[in-house]
Order: structure tokens, then C-alpha cells, then sequence
């Protein structure tokens, strides 16, 4: 298991997104979507650490950094 963290920079700052634990093939997945961060052409939607949203416009994704933080989760923190 792994603790995910989409941050996303640009002129306007940094904004860290909600912190959230995801599988090996989840993380996959998020990595694959990422990769079309730029061309979807619609904006980006994250929601935030202290559980707020943003709606980032297209042209300011076009100008931003798209960072995915992932941190293993040791065995004895998990939950059984």
C-alpha cells in the first residue's frame, strides 16, 4: 500500500492535494491519468489537504507542473 499526493504548481503557488492511500494497481492507474493531465483540455479538479476544491482553467494547467508524491506505508501501520 502507498500514501498518494497529487501536488500541482504553478504561477499561482503550490497546492497539495488530499493525501490518499491507494494499491499498487491504483497507483498505476493514477500515474497512467496523469500523463494526460495537459491534453485533456477541460481544466483540472483537485481536492485540497484541508478538504477544499479547485477548478484549475485550462490555460493555467497548460502552464503548470503536475507532481504525484508516493510514500510507502509500512506494514504495521496498515490496518488488518
Amino acid at each position: 500500500m502507498w500514501v498518494v499526493q497529487f501536488i500541482v504548481i504553478n504561477e499561482f503557488g503550490q497546492f497539495n492535494g488530499k493525501l490518499i492511500t491507494v494499491d499498487d494497481e491504483q497507483y498505476e492507474k493514477l500515474r497512467e491519468l496523469s500523463k494526460v493531465f495537459y491534453v485533456s483540455g477541460s481544466g483540472f479538479e483537485l481536492t485540497l489537504e484541508d478538504d477544499s476544491f479547485i477548478v484549475i482553467a485550462p490555460d493555467i494547467v497548460a502552464k503548470s507542473i503536475l507532481k504525484l508524491t508516493k510514500n510507502k506505508i509500512k506494514e504495521e501501520d496498515v490496518d488488518e
